[in-house]
C-alpha cells in the first residue's frame, strides 16, 4: 500500500495509535487533577463559611440594634418635626394641563407648590422602614442559637 513496506505501515498505524492513547491518558489525568482542585476549593470554602458561622461577635448584635433605633429615630423625626415645631411643609403638586390629539402632543406640566400643617409622610418612609426591619428580624431569625 503506497508502496511502503507493511512493516513500515504498522509501525506508523501502531506509533500514531500510542501517541493518540498518550493524550488521551494526560487529558484524563488532567481532568482528574481539574476535579481534585475543584474538590479542594469547595472543601476550603466550605471550611471558611463555617469558621464564620463559628464567630460570634456580640458587638455585630449591638451594631444592628443601634442602626435600627437610628433609622427608626430619623424616621419620627422626619415625620414628626413639622408637628412639634409647628412649621408648615411644602410639597410640589404635578398637574398636567392640556390636550393630545393623535401624534401631537399639546400638553404641559405645571408645578403648584401646596401648603400643608400637621404630621406629612413621604412615600418612601414607608419601604424604608419595613426595609430595615425586615433586614434586621431576617437576620434574627436565621441567626444559629
Amino acid at each position: 500500500m503506497f508502496g511502503l513496506p507493511a512493516e513500515i505501515l504498522t509501525m506508523l498505524v501502531s506509533t500514531v495509535g500510542g501517541a493518540v492513547m498518550k493524550m488521551w491518558s494526560q487529558s484524563n489525568a488532567d481532568k482528574a487533577e481539574q476535579q481534585n482542585a475543584l474538590i479542594r476549593r469547595f472543601s476550603e470554602s466550605e471550611k471558611s463559611v463555617a469558621s464564620a458561622r463559628a464567630f460570634v461577635n456580640p458587638n455585630a448584635n449591638w451594631i444592628r440594634r443601634f442602626l435600627v433605633i437610628s433609622f427608626m429615630t430619623m424616621a419620627g423625626f422626619i415625620l414628626l418635626a413639622p408637628a412639634l415645631f409647628e412649621t408648615t411643609t411644602h410639597i410640589p403638586v404635578i398637574t398636567t394641563e392640556g390636550f393630545k390629539l393623535l401624534f401631537l402632543d399639546f400638553t404641559k406640566d405645571v408645578t403648584t407648590w401646596v401648603e400643608l400643617e400637621g404630621i406629612v409622610t413621604p412615600d418612601w418612609l414607608g419601604h424604608a422602614i419595613l426595609s430595615v426591619v425586615g433586614m434586621y428580624f431576617g437576620q434574627s431569625i436565621t441567626s444559629r442559637r
